[in-house]
């Protein structure tokens, strides 16, 4: 028998056209669902993963460490739109995604537009001109198209359509998968877009890493040698601009739940550890790159929090091992350079280059198990067996996480 997967979510970023987030959309799925997110060809299905997302998310837990000061974009069944479960939410914080298989009538039109007097935002999710969307369209406030699954000259159909309409609101791409598609959802007048693009490697043919990203990987090296000692460790601190102090400040924030104040370099070390020092000065040395995007920041340490909890839950694999690999699995879209050539110059255990290159072994397990999740294939999941509160319980710890690093961080 397969296992029964629990009530899942996870958030995806969307961007603006200067490739910072500005929103995010909930993936959510409820019970024995497949598929991420909700549809109308299962309405009681998705009543109950909305209905999750509404009491869980919005009551139970705190939203501002889910989505921060950005609206969050959450599809709504035809059911609780008739029922007007929008009203239940701020409408400063959500937007209200209505799927494109959703029937239309005069009954829907009018709770929208009473929702929409009442200030709440509307995106109409896979959007395929028909004509009985025509009174959604004056409505909405953004345009969601799949640009992967239409053809450039379909996408250009749509973009006219609505143009001749007069759509005054903004237009987003999904399914972005290539700077390329980026560049020309960008001509053609879209506004937000999303994708896995932006936390990818963005690899583009004769570019050659630079110096400072070159002096990085050398420290890296260093840093995973088994047989570094302490002092090799504070001149490697010492080597970087603010490293010194944002160590300081983070070796003081983990000592106060013992009491202590961090006064030196060498206090730190000792205070964090040779493990932990290791993975923090990773993380920081990374995040003085100057062209390194906030989000994939903030994936890297979710996704490393996430492999931990994971691993210190299960008992596969050593937590502080999956929280290193967890780190850096992004160090591709980091650096721009495939992961074999990277993991090439760095020395890293056979069994930390396995879960990387491969994701085989208990490490490999875990990351693989933390990117379908990322990515809201919750259905692959049941591949892994794991307890089923384990993932939504990491997946807020690396949130968390995040959120307090990159404040450390700033």
């Amino acid at each position: 028998m397969e296992p029964v997967l629990g009530t899942l979510f996870a958030r995806q970023e969307i961007f603006n056209g200067s490739g910072t987030v500005c929103a995010y959309e909930l993936l959510y799925r409820d019970g024995d669902s497949l598929h991420a997110n909700i549809s109308t060809a299962n309405s009681l299905e998705g009543d109950k993963a909305t209905s999750f997302v509404i009491s869980h998310l919005f009551a139970h837990l705190d939203l501002e460490l889910i989505i921060g000061s950005y609206p969050a974009y959450i599809n709504f069944t035809r059911k609780h739109l008739i029922e007007q479960i929008p009203k239940l939410l701020p409408s400063n914080k959500i937007v209200i995604e209505i799927l494109e298989d959703t029937f239309v009538d005069e009954e829907l039109i009018g709770v929208v537009l009473s929702l929409a007097k009442r200030g709440y935002k509307f995106a109409l999710d896979d959007f395929v001109y028909k004509d009985e969307l025509l009174p959604l369209i004056a409505i909405a406030d953004v345009i969601k198209i799949d640009v992967l699954n239409l053809s450039e000259a379909e996408v250009i159909d749509q973009l006219t359509l609505l143009k001749n309409l007069k759509f005054k609101g903004k237009l987003l791409a999904e399914k972005i998968e290539t700077r390329q598609h980026f560049t020309r959802c960008q001509e053609l007048g879209f506004h937000l877009f999303q994708g896995y693009f932006f936390n990818r490697p963005d690899l583009i043919r004769g570019e050659k890493i630079s110096e400072n990203k070159t002096h990085l990987l050398r420290l890296l090296t260093e840093l995973h040698n088994p047989d570094i000692h302490m002092e090799r460790v504070e001149e490697i601190i010492l080597q970087i601009p603010k490293l010194s102090y944002r160590i300081l400040r983070l070796a003081n924030s983990a000592a106060l739940y013992a009491g202590k104040k961090i006064d030196s370099l060498l206090d730190a070390i000792q205070q964090l550890g040779l493990i932990q020092i290791r993975d923090w000065i990773s993380l920081l040395l990374v995040s003085s790159l100057d062209d390194v995007a906030h989000s994939v920041l903030e994936q890297t340490l979710i996704r490393a929090k996430m492999c931990q909890s994971l691993a210190r839950q299960t008992g596969i694999a050593a937590p502080h091992q999956a929280y290193t690999v967890g780190m850096l699995s992004t160090l591709d879209a980091i650096l721009n350079e495939p992961m074999p050539t990277l993991l090439a110059k760095i020395s890293l255990s056979e069994e930390l280059n396995k879960a990387l290159l491969h994701r085989k072994g208990g490490i490999g397990q875990i990351l693989s198990t933390v990117e379908f999740y990322e990515r809201g294939e919750f259905e692959k999941l049941r591949d892994f067996n794991f307890p089923q509160d384990s993932f939504i319980s990491a997946y807020l710890d690396g949130i968390e996480y995040s959120n307090h690093v990159m404040q450390l961080l700033d």
